[in-house]
């Protein structure tokens, strides 16, 4: 199929419709023309109808007078010259065109009145005279018509073109916003303004499948190979208690990885869990990140207040923190890594690690980030003193 410019589409339409425009004012003007001259004839018609009918016997140039029984016989079938006052027009035989008249005279006997206007059709001969300049109008007209309509839809075509411009370059989201909001035609604007939340929407899954990826990839690397180490040592010694330790570990990271994966899928759905206690909870994040603690040189401490509870499912908190601890230890400083708890989430503090360039920052944030938005929790990072802190805030549901 072959394509065509907007801009050539518009002035092709407009100077088809003002040629069609001017085409029907010149049919109606011809129209008012023929009736006019019609009009003026048989005006003219009636007035020697009457001086006949009060006896005159001199006609008027191009008249003829004629009994209905000698009124030739192409009158008589157009013309009943018993109804007085009736009017017909016709074209004769020999080429003559001619108006008729039937009345009566003072006694009462019919006449017809015939009135030749061959030489008096005006209109005729204008148009015969005149249609080539009425062609060469024409043609003017569409040459100016499709001149203004290219001009006056030239700035149309523009910001259309510049909106298929913005719309095929996803990259400028806020430049398509602003085009659309500078728009002044409505349905333009609204096109860029779905154009840019689709790219918008575009743009956020591609950052999130590739956040996944990453997550994935940080997620699996580690507990692989530690599994993979772990499984070598057992078969040599079944019984070696760290290697034993560092499957279960490497277990549960997977595991963890897993259901972060599973809780950041829009998809999925929530977990039956109504809640989670705080002790338990972190009391086995902190046996389980011990090893890992000590190996970087730091404590972790938790000594949460009995009862707490937090109207999350377990799973989820569990992911969360978890991600938030091993963050804590692997990107902070020797020292103690701290856990405090309220009825309103916990708090994450680690010290600043001297060689990191964003301390107490990682991927694990990132999960736990998009983690707490899909569920309608916080979490605010701030740093203080040497120290990281990690603020979540559960809310009062966690799906």
């Amino acid at each position: 199929m072959k394509r065509r410019r907007l801009r050539g589409v518009l002035a092709r339409q407009w100077a088809v419709f003002g040629v069609t425009l001017f085409g029907g004012f010149v049919a109606m003007a011809v129209l008012l023309m023929y009736l006019l001259e019609d009009q003026f004839i048989d005006r003219r018609l009636r007035e020697v109808g009457e001086d006949v009918a009060a006896g005159a016997v001199l006609l008027p140039a191009g008249f003829s007078r004629y009994t209905p029984a000698a009124a030739p016989a192409a009158l008589l079938e157009r013309i009943d010259p018993q109804r007085t006052g009736a009017l017909r027009e016709l074209r004769l035989p020999d080429g003559r065109y001619v108006h008729l008249l039937a009345g009566r005279d003072r006694r009462g006997a019919a006449f017809l009145l015939v009135y030749d206007v061959t030489d008096q059709l005006y209109v005729n001969s204008a148009l015969h005279a005149g249609w080539p300049w009425l062609l060469g109008m024409v043609a003017l007209l569409a040459a100016a018509a499709w001149a203004l309509a290219s001009r006056f839809v030239g700035s149309l075509s523009g910001r259309a073109a510049a909106l298929v411009r913005g719309l095929g370059d996803g990259e400028d989201i806020a430049g398509l916003r602003r085009l659309g909001a500078d728009e002044p035609i409505e349905e333009f604007a609204e096109l860029a303004q779905r154009g840019a939340d689709a790219w918008e929407a575009r743009l956020s899954a591609l950052a999130s499948e590739r956040e996944t990826l990453a997550f994935l990839g940080h997620e699996l690397r580690t507990p692989l190979q530690s599994a993979r180490t772990s499984l070598a040592s057992l078969q040599h010694d079944r019984g070696d208690a760290a290697a034993w330790q560092r499957l279960q570990r490497a277990h549960q990271r997977l595991v963890r990885a897993s259901q972060a994966i599973l809780w950041l899928d829009r998809g999925s759905a929530p977990c039956a869990a109504p809640s989670c206690e705080a002790a338990p909870l972190f009391a086995s994040l902190a046996a389980e990140f011990a090893p890992l603690a000590r190996a970087r040189r730091q404590e972790i401490r938790f000594d949460p207040p009995a009862g707490i509870r937090w109207p999350w499912p377990g799973e989820i908190v569990e992911t969360i923190a978890a991600n938030l601890l091993a963050n804590a230890i692997q990107h902070g400083g020797p020292g103690s890594v701290a856990v405090t708890a309220d009825e309103e989430g916990f708090v994450i503090e680690n010290p600043v690690a001297d060689d990191a360039d964003t301390p107490g920052f990682g991927l694990g944030l990132q999960v736990a980030s998009r983690l707490l938005q899909r569920f309608g929790g916080t979490l605010r990072r701030g740093d203080q003193d040497g120290r990281v802190s990690v603020r979540v805030r559960l809310g009062t549901r966690g799906a």
